[in-house]
């Protein structure tokens, strides 16, 4: 799903919970600037709220107040960098937004270059998920474009793996099973369709018979976006629209939502720990759901970092690894975990926006040591009406090979 999509899905939801018309525009970007004054009073260092308010206020048309905004966090270093494109379009050429843009891109330090694991040919793909067996060392890849999960052998040379009979939809998260051999794609249908007929599905297919086995429904979804699997086989997967976690268990015939619907606001990246606990990310952070009690909590964390805007999330070693892409034109970052993974104690920056290859990244995939990410999506270039807007632009999909560590 793309970050514009996403936050549109935000204030979409802060529209229904200020009572505002959801196909009012302003009455939606004015219910979300109120509830972003509300969620301040409990968390007024938070600067992740002052981003999203500087873009409430852009859309609302406020130039002078989003600039005001922007301009508190400079020499907070908090890795805040405002791309023009998403949200800002209305201010994009305002002289002091551009000014207090380049001051906070400043402040942002370059890491080393991560090294660029393979290329797909295809520009076309528009992919969102990634996913590795290790069994084979095959990667496989989603697209949204063509509807289609294409493997390959890592060095770039792939061949289509689904098939036309799988009926799939745009393919976004990818998550293998590695213990059953199975990989798990979701299958949605995105933009204006999928307002009018909504297909959410996540399909299982069997690694060892390369086969589709099963299409897990999820009739209660609103858009699915990211999956993963727990440890005893259960299946997770966000519901970015309806803001929600849902849940297969072995044995179960569908997925169905943990908690309450829109308890997960902006919710994306799904990552489970190795005893059992969920993580979600949400548009200002990330929250650890108890899928026993189905008690969901945001994480708290220190001032001087921001986890919101994170599209892809991923457990190694007792930390949570991101790749932002909301709140930054694109880096990936290492979350450190304390007191049993229930708080937030910082953040290490593993790539930075500034790599070449970046075009908003999405997600990864742990595999050889690294993160392998989908560093230039392209998602941007696919309308509501899933057309390509833009096709002269579009590059092979590359993946990089972040460092886990720094």
């Amino acid at each position: 799903m793309s970050t514009r999509s996403l936050l549109a899905a935000v204030l979409l939801a802060f529209a229904a919970l200020a009572g505002a018309a959801e196909d009012d525009p302003q009455a939606a970007a004015r219910a979300g600037l109120e509830r972003l004054k509300a969620l301040r009073e409990a968390r007024p260092g938070d600067g992740a709220l002052v981003y999203f308010e500087a873009l409430m206020h852009a859309r609302l048309g406020d130039g002078p107040s989003a600039v005001a905004a922007l301009r508190s966090l400079v020499g907070r270093r908090l890795g805040i960098v405002p791309v023009p494109s998403i949200g800002f379009e209305a201010i994009a050429d305002d002289p002091d937004f551009r000014a207090v843009c380049e001051a906070l891109a400043a402040q942002e330090a370059a890491t080393t270059p991560a090294p660029l694991a393979f290329r797909l040919d295809d520009p076309r793909l528009i992919p969102e998920g990634i996913a590795f067996d290790p069994a084979t060392a095959r990667f496989f890849v989603g697209s949204i474009a063509q509807r289609k999960i294409v493997v390959t052998d890592g060095r770039g040379r792939a061949r289509t793996f689904s098939r036309a009979s799988d009926r799939l939809d745009s393919v976004l998260g990818l998550a293998v099973d590695a213990t059953r051999r199975q990989l798990y794609a979701v299958s949605t249908v995105l933009g204006d369709a999928g307002r009018d007929d909504r297909r959410n599905a996540v399909q299982r297919y069997d690694l060892a018979r390369g086969r589709l086995v099963e299409r897990i429904a999820a009739p209660d979804a609103m858009q699915l976006n990211d999956v993963a699997v727990g440890p005893d086989g259960t299946l997770y997967a966000s519901d970015s629209a309806g803001h929600a976690l849902f849940r297969r268990k072995p044995g179960e015939a569908t997925l169905t939502r943990v908690g309450e619907a829109g308890s997960l606001v902006g919710a994306n990246g799904v990552a489970v720990a190795p005893d059992g606990i969920v993580y979600v990310t949400l548009f200002t952070g990330i929250a650890r759901v108890d899928t026993g009690s189905g008690e969901m909590k945001r994480l708290p964390q220190p001032d001087s970092v921001v986890t919101g805007g994170i599209d892809g999330l991923y457990w190694h070693d007792g930390d949570l690894v991101g790749v932002q892409n909301s709140t930054n034109p694109g880096r990936v970052i290492r979350i450190r975990l304390a007191d049993g993974g229930t708080r937030i104690d910082g953040v290490t920056v593993l790539q930075s926006h500034h790599h070449a290859l970046f075009d908003e990244p999405t997600t990864g995939v742990i595999a050889r040591g690294a993160l392998h990410v989908i560093a230039n999506s392209h998602v941007a270039q696919r309308g509501d009406d899933g057309t390509l807007k833009d096709v002269a632009r579009l590059r092979p999909t590359s993946i990089l090979a972040v460092p886990l560590r720094r």
